[in-house]
């Protein structure tokens, strides 16, 4: 894991903000194997991009399962969760719209 100022961990999972403006926040997660992140949700819209592992994707009580390459998108104000399969670790870039600020705000605490 890394510990550098645009990260911020929620358990397990580690979230790298990669890029950010008004509009439009652009991150990255990595989860370990077997790990889950727990059910939230927010007024963003969000889209996640799977770039390694195999990821169980819950969005309003259906889960829809996830390989490199799949992309999945998450209405406003939805209740949804990632789990990754126990086999390996997995990345996902994710993005919101609009801007992520209180992610933004837990920036280097």
């Amino acid at each position: 894991m890394t510990d550098d100022k645009n990260t911020v961990h929620f358990g397990e999972v580690e979230l790298r903000i990669l890029s950010n403006s008004d509009d439009l926040t652009l991150a990255e997660l990595i989860i370990p194997a077997g790990a889950i992140a727990s059910i939230h949700q927010h007024p963003h819209e969000e889209v996640n991009y799977v770039v390694s592992g195999i990821m169980d994707f819950m969005c309003d009580g259906k889960v829809k399962t996830l390989h490199p390459g799949n992309a999945i998108r998450i209405p406003p104000n939805q209740p949804h969760n990632i789990t990754c399969h126990p086999d390996s670790p997995g990345k996902v870039i994710t993005v919101w719209t609009p801007s992520r600020q209180d992610l933004i705000a837990k920036l280097g605490t």
